[in-house]
């Protein structure tokens, strides 16, 4: 039965291509465009910055730098805290593909790398304070909005705390990478996740697209539920518009999820966790942005 309904969901997809071709093709354009102009723009360097802080050993200093004091708030190790820093500010999927790589270089477990998930990876300063925010007239609105997504992480956070102290497998030490290797392997690979991003971007774009050519002009957070970007620029210059701001941004979209199950690719981490912390931390956000729009607006 299931494999009726996927073939029966390709051949509406396909149809759908086909009577609104040009419609489909400008989406595709606005979601080149979007990556061209935002996302890679914002996500690339991160890539390339947080595969060089695994591979050089930046990571395992943070270990014992962050541990005492940060590893203790989020109930993890030194290495998952840098990976909550990255995710912080490099936005999505920045923090997911930071603990790809820490657990394939076995500075975390497997375990610890699925507790990370639930509340490491985050949209970045960037896209809150330059997109998000720019929403709302409120001068105080993109600076909230991106304190009210660090807490409701931080909160979320406490929610997947393990009984035991995180503790990184003991890692298997070979020569060390050179500088000059490490930051090839990091633009290649940085190049190969952008491709994954943007394609998951510019296919939800035409989802959209092909949605709303059948059933009109769809609300905000129902294409945030699918879409962050499409979401977030729709909403209106009030209370409400605020509070499904904050929510799309705590969630994510399942673009984003689809694309932070790409740079998670091969190892074989489950999502489920994941997914309970990307909504957990989308309601709590809506509760804070309604608690702090009294004083935002």
């Amino acid at each position: 039965m299931k494999r009726w309904i996927t073939l029966a969901g390709i051949l509406a997809l396909m149809a759908a291509l086909l009577l609104y071709g040009r419609e489909a093709a400008a989406a595709v354009r606005g979601g080149l465009s979007l990556c061209a102009r935002t996302v890679i723009p914002s996500l690339f360097p991160f890539f390339v910055a947080s595969s060089l802080f695994v591979s050089l050993g930046a990571a395992e200093s943070c270990q014992r730098l962050l541990s005492p004091v940060l590893g203790r708030v989020l109930g993890c190790s030194g290495a998952g805290v840098s990976a909550f820093l990255l995710g912080a500010v490099g936005g999505y999927p920045t923090g997911g593909r930071t603990v790809g790589e820490l657990l394939r270089a076995r500075q975390i477990s497997s375990g610890e790398a699925e507790r990370l998930l639930a509340f490491c990876n985050n949209c970045g300063p960037a896209f809150i304070l330059g997109i998000a925010g720019g929403r709302f007239a409120a001068p105080a609105a993109p600076g909230s909005l991106y304190l009210i997504h660090i807490v409701s992480a931080l909160v979320t956070a406490q929610f997947f705390r393990s009984a035991k102290k995180a503790a990184a497998p003991p890692v298997k030490r070979g020569d060390e990478p050179s500088a000059t290797g490490a930051l090839v392997r990091a633009v290649s690979g940085g190049a190969y996740g952008m491709v994954s991003v943007c394609a998951f971007v510019v296919f939800f774009q035409v989802l959209l697209s092909l949605a709303e050519c059948r059933l009109g002009t769809l609300p905000p957070w129902l294409c945030g539920l699918f879409e962050l970007t499409a979401g977030v620029s729709r909403v209106a210059d009030r209370r409400a518009g605020f509070v499904w701001a904050a929510a799309m941004l705590g969630w994510g979209g399942v673009s984003v999820h689809c694309q932070t199950a790409a740079v998670l690719e091969n190892t074989r981490l489950s999502m489920g966790r994941y997914l309970a912390g990307k909504a957990a931390q989308g309601c709590l956000s809506a509760v804070l942005a309604a608690v702090a729009w009294h004083w935002v607006g």
